[in-house]
């Protein structure tokens, strides 16, 4: 089942995946470098926490303050738009549809990553990404000599390929969310992106802030 298959991704990703973290680090790096083939978009107010009075970029984590999220419109209109007939639509009927309010905020998580990570912002990406994608990068970091930097910013970096950088700009701002499914704290946002691919962003609910819990949307079509 495609929930099975998404769910286990992201528990290898919060495990390390096994014992050699430099081959890990490496198919890591090579479904990042897919990931500027992929298509996402998606509406959000970009909305963005305060504190102290001050405009902060998402969730607990430490964002660029340079980054400025941008605004995205999207359509919504429920997971039954993305059925395929005969097909695994295990996805698209995981736990419940999601209230308007939740989707937004899942959909304004999403995008600023995208955002960030197609402006080359690392840490405001790592800021809205999962702590256990963070912890895993980490780990996995700690071990490959080949990365010098070893925060997530930097292994994020050493992970983008540089060629796909229009792919992932192009990524970004056609991202256009549709339905969020929710079971307790794990989630599904779907999505269609470049060339109308529909995807599946696993999602993590942390202290009440949505993060991406993946690299990258996983094709349903």
């Amino acid at each position: 089942m495609a929930v099975a298959a998404l769910l286990l991704a992201v528990s290898l990703a919060a495990c390390g995946g096994g014992d050699d973290s430099s081959s890990t680090v490496g198919e890591a790096a090579a479904r990042e470098q897919a990931v500027g083939n992929s298509s996402v978009g998606a509406s959000s107010n970009g909305a963005s926490k305060k504190e102290g009075g001050e405009e902060k970029p998402g969730g607990e984590g430490e964002g660029s303050s340079n980054f400025v999220p941008k605004q995205h419109k999207d359509s919504g209109g429920g997971s039954e738009q993305f059925k395929v007939k005969g097909g695994d639509n295990s996805v698209q009927e995981f736990g419940e549809e999601a209230d308007a309010p939740e989707l937004d905020a899942a959909a304004v998580a999403l995008h600023n990553f995208l955002d960030a990570r197609a402006e080359g912002d690392w840490a405001t990406a790592c800021s809205y990404m999962s702590n256990a994608v963070v912890d895993s990068f980490e780990k996995l970091a700690a071990q490959a000599k080949q990365i010098g930097d070893k925060s997530c910013a930097g292994i994020l970096e050493k992970l983008t390929n540089p060629a796909a950088k229009d792919s992932m700009k192009a990524e970004a701002a056609q991202a256009n969310v549709g339905s969020l499914r929710i079971e307790g704290e794990q989630a599904f946002l779907i999505y269609t992106g470049i060339d109308g691919t529909v995807l599946a962003m696993p999602m993590a609910n942390e202290d009440s802030d949505w993060k991406v819990a993946s690299l990258a949307g996983t094709p349903l079509s």
